[in-house]
């Protein structure tokens, strides 16, 4: 069921969202989605190009980022996309045209991040942030030692995602595409230097859910890396 505070979007928003050519864009992807079966082969690939236009909008918004310090609003941030994106794919039948595409997608993005600060903070993240106290940084690549260009044995990160000593990385593998590993994803952004977009789009598949899977198994994988790339 459609929430009902979305109906708080008054007419001149929704006439502006009229004449806005992105909101006219978004609109044409939901309403070829919507007359599609939810077993459509396009189905996908349409989905697809919306996320991939909303992600690329300019228009996200970014709930309470001004009480979170950069490098842990930017965690819990990205977290909350990744789950407002796919909602989005989830309930895209429910999108009612009288109202404009962006503002349904910030109002859900509004409402993960709160549940993703509930749900970290049930894992641990006990502080809110007043003053100079900070919460507990999540973990992500930025965590792990940089390399160094000196003695040969410390090995650099890009080495170690290519090698892959135990051949961990390669052993995670997304459930829906078992073509593609962690490795697979870690060397597209932190070798290649890609976007999530970008490697979604090589791969044919929506980018929500590659960096919904990558966080998830970085998560588990932080030991090994700290095992080979600490000093």
């Amino acid at each position: 069921m459609v929430d009902r505070q979305e109906d708080i979007y008054d007419s001149t928003a929704a006439a502006d969202a009229a004449q806005d050519p992105l909101e006219a864009r978004l609109a044409k992807w939901i309403q070829a989605i919507q007359a599609l079966g939810s077993s459509s082969p396009e189905r996908r690939h349409f989905l697809n190009r919306l996320v991939n236009e909303i992600l690329r909008s300019g228009k996200l918004g970014h709930p309470q980022r001004s009480i979170w310090p950069a490098s842990l609003y930017e965690d819990l941030y990205n977290e909350a996309l990744q789950r407002t994106l796919l909602i989005i794919c989830q309930t895209v039948e429910q999108y009612r045209p009288e109202n404009p595409v962006m503002a349904w997608v910030n109002f859900r993005l509004q409402h993960q991040f709160t549940e993703v600060v509930k749900d970290y903070q049930k894992q641990g993240i006990t502080q809110m942030p007043t003053g100079s106290r900070f919460p507990v940084r999540l973990p992500s690549l930025e965590d792990l030692p940089r390399p160094s260009p000196a003695p040969e044995a410390d090995l650099p990160i890009q080495q170690f995602l290519q090698q892959d000593p135990e051949g961990l990385l390669k052993k995670q593998r997304l459930r829906e595409r078992p073509d593609i590993t962690f490795q697979t994803l870690a060397i597209a952004k932190f070798v290649e230097g890609k976007t999530w977009p970008e490697v979604a789009a090589t791969l044919d598949i929506p980018s929500q859910t590659l960096c919904s899977f990558f966080n998830r198994q970085l998560k588990h994988l932080i030991p090994y890396f700290k095992k080979y790339l600490e000093v």
